[in-house]
């Protein structure tokens, strides 16, 4: 990256107002803003179809890789509870939870399912717990009235196929908007 005096040296000029400046800048790429994730894998010669679960009801889309078309989604609710500080129950707590379900998965030969839990914002904001490990669910994104997590060591069985669910089910992956309920 070049020095403002080399850049003006190379045009041979100071820059007498801040127009000129972004102008000058721009042409020496320092305005120019980092490429998109995608744009960036392009570069490396492979180029990724995906396809989309998108949810209108509670507001959030998930970015799964072509290999998963003819997926599967399965409902039930998850369970939990909100604790006192002396750590007695407070109150039950309960929500849809949904899972992804890879087309190859057959009861002989199971495959890591992706599970995913919604939350209302007052529930996410209560910090419930909902299973026995020490950590709680992890947030991978929200819109003005859910919260979309995964549950504490999801993925901790190693089915086959976890280190492919671990990478998509992110942040990154999860695409948020208006929830239509």
């Amino acid at each position: 990256m070049e020095t403002a005096a080399e850049i003006w040296a190379h045009f041979r000029a100071r820059p007498f107002n801040a127009a000129v400046l972004v102008i000058v800048l721009s042409v020496s790429g320092w305005t120019q803003q980092e490429q998109p994730a995608v744009e960036k894998h392009e570069g490396a010669g492979k180029q990724t179809k995906t396809i989309e679960y998108k949810n209108a009801s509670y507001g959030f889309g998930l970015t799964l890789p072509e290999s998963w078309k003819g997926y599967r989604v399965s409902w039930s609710e998850w369970e939990g509870s909100v604790l006192r500080d002396d750590g007695s129950v407070a109150r039950q707590l309960r929500g849809p939870e949904l899972r992804i379900r890879h087309p190859k998965w057959t009861e002989e030969h199971p495959r890591e399912d992706m599970p995913i839990m919604i939350f209302t914002i007052a529930q996410w904001n209560e910090d419930p717990v909902v299973s026995a490990a020490p950590i709680g669910p992890a947030e991978l994104g929200r819109n003005r009235k859910y919260v979309i997590a995964v549950p504490p060591r999801w993925d901790y069985d190693l089915a086959e196929g976890w280190e492919q669910a671990q990478e998509i089910l992110t942040p990154d992956s999860l695409h948020t908007f208006a929830p239509s309920k």
